[in-house]
């Protein structure tokens, strides 16, 4: 018999019965150590991306720097590695970058706060859910997407009101990846608000506070951690956000502050290059790599300052203890006549009423100006309410603007036919089975190795320092940007590997996907597992059960609903993603399907994000109304997985709640 104290788990959510393995036979032991060994080997793959992604960029920089010197990097003014006359200025490309970063997070910082504040704070119920909702569709859109809407719309609006505006501009750019980052502000910031205790709003509130007041007085500067560290993380988003700047921003070489100008970002100079066909040996191949090295490098200090920021917030108000008010005793050696303003508040008995009296604070008037408080936090309650219904505004732009243009384009043709130099002949047909390829090779490839590493995480390893330096891991390659992954696949899966995956194929686009997807679904799964009621496998470990059979029998049915969400809002994400496909050798044209075969493995392959970015980067409205009706058919895609997703979420949900 199983004593009580044997089956506590060392936290709440964990089970390390390692009395149960003592008791089975050899064959099972051995059995269950192979298992904990795939499973720790699906656990470091993040970590052997990010020693991989290391090891390509080191020795690109290094072949970079054979050609090129530092001082040349400071000295020149122009970055025209494309010309006759090659200059590389890492400024140029460093300061467009900025400038569109700070344009994003001056639109971004105060919506973002705004609407968490007013979703932690004033909203409620329906409303809340609604906005919440919202803002969590925006963050779903495709950025090719938004850069169409930032070219087509933004632009052309801002022309009207802004005389001598380009039509490529950083203005536009900053702005709309000001919107696409809203989101990650607004979720981690209202995260950091609603994690400040209730007791302290309850006492703020007890000695007359409005609730204006409470928010930027008591809540404001508790959350402050966490709201910097969701600065951080939305900056680092957008350094390398990549189809919005390479689509709307422009590619002018020449050092340019004015954001009313074009602009080349660093991003867009890879996409830049991407497009066209480059030997491994060129300076150009070395220069790419060159410049992603310097954008990972920026993007993993942020994440890293950030995140450590989020953990040291957490453990901050874990550990926060709200003290009752002490005692106070009258201390004969303080001077009788002077009262600190903590004690003015607290009437002394000294036992001699002529001396307490004597010592006692005069009664200050009080003037609470209560129409103007009560003005104030109606002021910021509005401004919230503002900023969260912009999320619902720009959704809706959105999906008029794209329906008006492409709407008229749907026909049987368009989606049976492949693509062509003329655009009313051209179809999606080869962009869609290309598509739907690169998603069923993700979910084979990054789903088992997903929950493999969820499972090792959760389950077999022990609060230490490696398993923090796993979350960490975790943590940062799930915000490196998607054109290093790119990157990564051009050098690994399409270079290295060429002659198994067949050089910018289906195959190479697959796996360069599966380790984009990779981060989001051990996150997820971990999540996932982490909700499973702890009594159900302290259950299983009772009646004598393994460690492995509890996972299998228990654990990963129970979460299997939650799994499924997890993978299918990966998909969501990778779906949507076009850049890390340009830098792998997505085509702009191409007139067949890849067949479901070995073959159509290593065949040329496109893709809706690329085809839409092909056709709206060219002239002609016709082809940009053909990148409309496209957007809608990727957005219809997203919509479905990510309603199928929610869909299942409730029903878990549902199921495990008690009638």
């Amino acid at each position: 018999m199983v004593s009580p104290k044997q089956l506590i788990a060392q936290s709440p959510n964990r089970v390390f019965p390692e009395h149960y393995q003592r008791d089975r036979s050899w064959r099972a032991s051995i059995f269950e150590g192979l298992l904990a060994g795939l499973l720790g080997l699906s656990a470091l793959v993040p970590v052997l991306i990010l020693l991989a992604i290391v090891w390509v960029f080191v020795s690109e920089t290094y072949a970079f720097f054979q050609f090129v010197t530092p001082l040349q990097l400071l000295r020149d003014r122009q970055w025209t590695p494309l010309f006759l006359d090659q200059q590389f200025g890492l400024v140029v490309i460093t300061g467009s970058t900025l400038l569109v970063t700070t344009i994003a997070m001056g639109v971004a910082v105060p919506l973002g706060l705004l609407a968490a504040i007013y979703l932690s704070d004033y909203a409620h119920g329906m409303p809340r859910r609604l906005l919440k909702t919202a803002l969590e569709a925006l963050a779903g859109v495709p950025t090719i997407v938004y850069g169409y809407f930032a070219l087509l719309f933004v632009s052309q609006q801002l022309q009207r009101i802004i005389p001598g505006l380009s039509a490529f501009n950083a203005l536009s750019a900053g702005l709309v990846t000001g919107v696409l980052i809203t989101p990650i502000i607004s979720s981690l910031s209202e995260d950091a608000l609603r994690g400040v205790p209730r007791s302290l709003r309850q006492a703020a509130y007890g000695i007359g506070m409005t609730k204006q007041e409470v928010i930027t007085t008591v809540v404001l500067p508790v959350a402050l951690p966490g709201i910097i560290a969701s600065f951080t993380l939305a900056a680092s988003r957008a350094l390398g956000e990549t189809m919005i700047a390479a689509i709307a921003a422009g590619q002018y070489p020449g050092f340019n502050l004015n954001p009313l100008k074009p602009v080349e970002t660093m991003t867009a100079f890879i996409v830049q290059v991407s497009l066209g066909s480059v030997k491994s040996d060129e300076l150009i191949f070395h220069t790419i790599f060159f410049v992603g090295g310097v954008l990972f490098l920026i993007t993993l200090s942020l994440n890293s300052f950030g995140y450590g920021l989020i953990r040291r917030h957490k453990r901050a108000l874990g550990s926060l203890d709200i003290p009752a008010a002490p005692t106070m005793l009258h201390d004969q050696h303080r001077s009788k006549t002077t009262v600190s303003a903590a004690e003015a508040s607290l009437p002394l008995d000294t036992g001699d009423p002529v001396e307490a009296a004597a010592i006692q604070p005069q009664v200050l008037s009080f003037h609470p100006q209560h129409h103007r408080r009560v003005a104030l936090n109606q002021g910021l309650m509005l401004a919230g309410g503002v900023a969260s219904w912009f999320g619902i505004v720009i959704f809706g732009l959105l999906m008029v603007v794209t329906f008006r243009s492409g709407f008229t384009i749907f026909d049987w043709d368009f989606f049976t036919q492949a693509a062509s130099r003329r655009a009313e002949n051209a179809g999606i047909f080869p962009a869609l089975m290309g598509t739907l390829w690169i998603l069923a090779l993700t979910v084979l490839i990054a789903f088992p190795l997903g929950i493999g590493a969820a499972i090792y995480l959760e389950e077999y390893v022990p609060e230490s320092r490696f398993s923090r330096f796993l979350e960490v891991n975790l943590a940062n390659a799930t915000a490196i940007p998607g054109i290093i992954y790119g990157l990564l696949g051009l050098a690994l899966f399409v270079r290295t590997w060429g002659a198994v995956t067949g050089g910018s194929s289906v195959l190479s686009a697959g796996l360069t996907m599966a380790i984009i997807a990779l981060p989001l679904m051990i996150t997820t799964g971990r999540n996932s597992i982490r909700a499973v009621p702890v009594h159900l496998k302290q259950a299983g470990y009772a009646v004598g059960m393994s460690r492995w059979r509890v996972v299998w029998h228990v654990t990963l049915p129970s979460a299997l609903p939650s799994l499924m969400t997890g993978m299918l809002m990966a998909l969501a994400r990778v779906v949507g993603e076009a850049a890390p496909l340009i830098a792998v050798g997505a085509v702009a044209f191409i007139t067949f399907a890849p067949p479901p075969s070995l073959q159509g493995l290593q065949s040329s392959f496109t893709t809706l994000p690329t085809q839409i970015f092909y056709w709206a980067s060219r002239p002609q409205a016709e082809f940009q109304a053909n990148a409309s009706a496209a957007v809608i058919i990727l957005g219809i895609l997203v919509v479905l997985l990510t309603g199928i997703s929610v869909w299942l979420r409730d029903r878990s949900i549902a199921s495990t709640t008690p009638e």
